[in-house]
C-alpha cells in the first residue's frame, strides 16, 4: 500500500472510490462539517487529500489542512479513514511523508487528533470520550 498527494485536477476523478470514507469522516465530525465540506477545502487548496491505494483499489484518505497559528505554522491532519488495519501497511511512510511535507510548506510540525486513552479517567468527570491531540514539533534539519 502507498499514500499518495492527489492534486487538485484529479480529486473529481477520484471522489467515486472515496465517497465511503469521506462520509465515514463526516460522521466523525459530529456535525461539525459535511462531505461537501469537506470536499470544498480540498478543492480550494485549504486542504489536501491524500489516498492510500494498492493496485488502483483506494483503502481510505487523509486529509491535511497548513493551519497557520500566530506564531507558526503546523501541518493538520484534519481527517482520516481506512480501511480497518490499512494504517499499519502504511504509518512508516506517512509519518515520513507528512513530516517532509510539513517542513516543504514551512510548518514546525505535525499534530492530529487520534483515538482515546484517557476514557476511563475523563469518564468519572462527564466527558465523553472523542479524541486525542497528538503534535511532534520537527527539528530544523536543513
Amino acid at each position: 500500500m502507498n499514500l499518495h498527494l492527489i492534486p487538485v485536477g484529479y480529486v473529481a476523478g477520484v471522489i467515486p472510490s472515496l465517497l465511503p470514507y469521506l462520509q465515514e469522516s463526516q460522521a466523525w465530525s459530529e456535525g461539525r462539517s459535511n462531505v461537501d465540506d469537506i470536499l470544498r477545502f480540498v478543492l480550494n487548496g485549504q486542504m489536501q487529500l491524500w489516498a492510500v491505494n494498492e493496485d488502483g483499489k483506494i483503502y481510505g484518505h487523509v486529509i491535511t489542512e497548513v493551519k497557520p497559528y500566530p506564531q507558526f505554522k503546523m501541518l493538520v491532519v484534519q481527517y482520516c479513514c481506512l480501511e480497518p488495519h490499512s494504517m499499519q501497511h502504511v504509518d512508516d511512510e506517512a509519518f515520513n511523508i507528512f513530516e517532509r511535507f510539513a517542513k516543504d510548506t514551512g510548518c514546525v510540525g505535525v499534530e492530529f487528533v487520534g483515538r482515546p486513552g484517557w476514557r476511563k479517567q475523563a469518564a468519572k468527570y462527564g466527558y465523553e470520550l472523542q479524541s486525542v491531540t497528538y503534535q511532534k514539533f520537527l527539528k530544523d534539519t536543513s
